[in-house]
């Protein structure tokens, strides 16, 4: 069996000396994606599976790639989930590039011993229908598949989309003066909004709304657009009901529902690592007492938020992580879903943040700009993009005529879509290395159970005592918290097979133990009466399981 002490610090360096060459220039299009995902095929058939998880409404393919060898199903799984929202392109390239890696390396002795041992169930993409539009002609971070709907409950579907009045190919804002608006000008730029204070008068306000028409005449701008379910506020765990994306009821789409199916039919998961905007490995979740008491479990349990301390700490060893990121959790989240509501070790990260814009240590270059005083989100990503080259990271506010507001001053301008869920794709390269390192060294902490000290003696003519150590020898402990109270998830059993003729006098044929701790023991003692060949086994379909065969005689 593979030990976690053999899987030593020659698997990351031989993944990263063996990566892929890396030929990407931009983030991967549904058939981009189609396309690196086919060459992994034709040139890793051995370890590498491809599958096609379901289709969406619009008939884009959810892939699937199942990376071990011999057979998959009945080893340790990881759980890799990539694009859970729609803007968030390097989602697919992260889940995606740790494939590459893993691939690339399996070369490596270490690798390829991990992976007789490990195998990993990579979904790269699982809003395609969303991120196409990254693709379009028309570019807005859309969030919605493709499933018609009455987004606005007026009885028509799709009948108020947004609207590129400008013409720059992008729908982004619109700002409207009114004395009575919730927006002024943000002293430092004024190309950015910031919310109006008390303390601002009447003058430069403005109300904000989103680039379109009010078509179908409700008094909401754009508000029922094509598509109309998000991934990641479509599942069960504090399901949003009738709020926006979220559907009539959790798991209702297509995507969802092929993918619970999926993970509930995979007994052997124990983790599920998620890129997507829920985050707990910058920083973990906190741990409130008040959460063991709960009805209804909405907070992390003790001992799974001291693993998820260990994990978080784990992951800035080997991503850099900007300062000031807080955990963050959202309702019908995947990755909510998959700890409280599938009981596994869940992790989630986006993987990157704009970071934060340092004003020039130059004295003339510092005149030129204003401080950020109040720290907005929007000015600080417009300073960075800027300060990257970055193209056309913002529409300048441009006057337009308006037939929703005849007479008054109306603009059309802001922030391009997609800018602040994704980095300049020469960054990427980088960050994959970084996260495919992680999710090794996740795997290395997976918790592995094993037998020790097992002996025999005889006691009597024809009558034998067996003791066995079983000891998680991992550092994770063999189930999370909350899945110790799951029926669904697999617990530790023990088993002593007889032969025939044989007979137990004391001890259970089959022990099962609630999660143990990393490094906690049971010590167990069996009489066995009668000569022959006995079968002692101990593990669960998350942890693998480790056999040794007996000779009573």
């Amino acid at each position: 069996m593979f030990k976690t002490s053999q899987f030593i610090g020659l698997v990351i360096l031989g993944l990263l000396l063996s990566a892929p060459a890396w030929g990407q220039q931009e983030y991967r299009n549904g058939q981009a994606l189609e396309n690196s995902i086919r060459a992994l095929e034709q040139q890793y058939g051995e370890l590498l599976e491809v599958t096609t998880l379901a289709q969406t409404t619009a008939g884009r393919p959810i892939w699937q790639l199942t990376i071990g060898a011999g057979d998959k199903d009945t080893k340790p799984a990881v759980a890799i989930v990539g694009g859970v929202a729609g803007p968030h392109l390097l989602g697919q390239e992260l889940a995606l590039g740790v494939a590459e890696n893993l691939l690339a390396g399996s070369a490596e002795a270490e690798i390829r011993s991990l992976l007789d041992e490990v195998t990993f169930y990579i979904f790269p993409q699982m809003s395609p229908d969303a991120a196409a539009q990254y693709f379009a002609d028309l570019k807005y971070e859309r969030m919605a598949n493709a499933r018609d709907t009455d987004t606005d409950r007026d009885g028509y579907l799709n009948e108020d989309p947004g609207e590129d009045l400008n013409g720059d190919g992008m729908l982004t804002q619109m700002r409207v003066a009114a004395p009575d608006g919730e927006w002024v000008v943000h002293p430092a730029d004024s190309r950015i909004m910031r919310k109006a204070k008390a303390t601002d008068g009447p003058e430069n306000r403005y109300h904000i709304f989103p680039e379109g028409r009010d078509n179908d005449e409700d008094g909401q701008q754009s508000e029922d657009g094509p598509g109309g379910i998000f991934f990641n506020k479509n599942w069960t765990f504090q399901h949003p009901t009738f709020r926006e994306g979220a559907g009539d009821y959790g798991v209702s789409e297509v995507e969802t529902r092929a993918l619970a199916d999926f993970l509930y039919n995979r007994f052997n998961v124990f983790a599920v690592l998620t890129f997507g905007p829920s985050d707990n490995l910058s920083s973990p979740y906190e741990y409130s007492p008040s959460n063991d008491r709960q009805r209804v479990i909405s907070g992390i349990l003790r001992n799974d938020a001291t693993v998820n301390k260990m994990v978080s700490e784990l992951y800035k060893e080997h991503v850099d992580v900007k300062k000031g990121t807080r955990s963050s959790m959202s309702g019908g989240g995947f990755m909510e879903w998959a700890y409280f509501h599938y009981g596994r070790f869940s992790y989630g990260v986006p993987g990157w943040q704009v970071p934060e814009w340092q004003m020039p240590k130059d004295s003339t270059e510092a005149a030129q700009y204003e401080p950020n005083s109040d720290k907005n989100a929007d000015l600080n990503l417009l300073r960075w993009a800027e300060s990257e080259g970055i193209d056309n990271a913002f529409a300048d506010w441009t006057p337009i005529e308006h037939p929703d507001y005849p007479g008054q001053s109306v603009e059309v301008g802001g922030l391009a879509p997609f800018l602040a869920y994704n980095p300049p794709y020469v960054q990427v390269r980088e960050l994959i290395d970084q996260h495919a390192d992680f999710t090794l060294q996740l795997t290395r902490h997976r918790p592995v159970v094993s037998l020790s000290n097992v002996r025999t003696e005889q006691v009597d003519d024809n009558l034998w005592r067996v003791k066995a150590t079983v000891v998680n020898t991992g550092m994770m402990p063999t189930a999370s918290q909350i899945g110790n109270n799951f029926n669904w998830v697999k617990r530790l059993r023990v088993e002593l097979e007889l032969a025939d003729g044989q007979a137990l006098s004391t001890g259970r044929p089959i022990y099962l133990y609630p999660a143990m701790d990393s490094g906690e023991s049971r010590e167990l003692s069996w009489l066995v009466r009668g000569n022959g060949t006995v079968t002692l086994s101990a593990g669960a379909p998350h942890l693998g399981t480790e056999t040794i065969t007996l000779n009573l005689q």
